[in-house]
């Protein structure tokens, strides 16, 4: 399988990028949800540059390189209407859809790091093919 490495420096040209597409929009959010642990480094980015508190939710759906149902630990309640969902990486959407259904009332506007969908609905730094492997920095450290 082929891969591709996202080293700190390519990370923070992707981070920069979803920045200013964030900040070109004009909205104004509630929080950063940060889906944990993949959307940790991008979410706490964003909260940090928006100004804005990050609130948390705990879900995985791989187990290292395997996919497995989706398990969801530990979750913020949302008040409010309106926030910005981060994430590492959109491979089949499982995830973003999950965390959209557990929170009805409340509208996102997503951004990740990585899309393996060039129609998929969220905003991505970076386009990879569905065959390709993304690797993370913070998984080798």
């Amino acid at each position: 399988m082929n891969s591709v490495m996202i080293d700190i420096d390519r990370f923070r040209e992707l981070c920069y990028r979803l920045l200013e597409y964030v900040r070109g929009g004009g909205k104004k959010y509630g929080a950063v949800l940060c889906p944990l642990r993949g959307g940790f480094y991008l979410s706490h980015f964003m909260s940090r540059h928006l100004g804005i508190p990050m609130e948390y939710i705990q879900i995985s759906s791989y187990d290292k390189t395997e996919r497995r149902e989706i398990a969801v630990g530990i979750r913020s309640d949302l008040n409010g209407d309106f926030f910005l969902l981060c994430d590492d990486i959109y491979d089949s959407g499982r995830t973003i859809r999950t965390i959209h259904s557990l929170y009805p009332h409340v509208r996102f506007d997503t951004v990740c790091l990585v899309s393996k969908e060039m129609d998929a609905p969220v905003f991505a730094g970076l386009y990879v093919p569905p065959d390709v492997w993304v690797n993370f920095f913070w998984e080798s450290m």
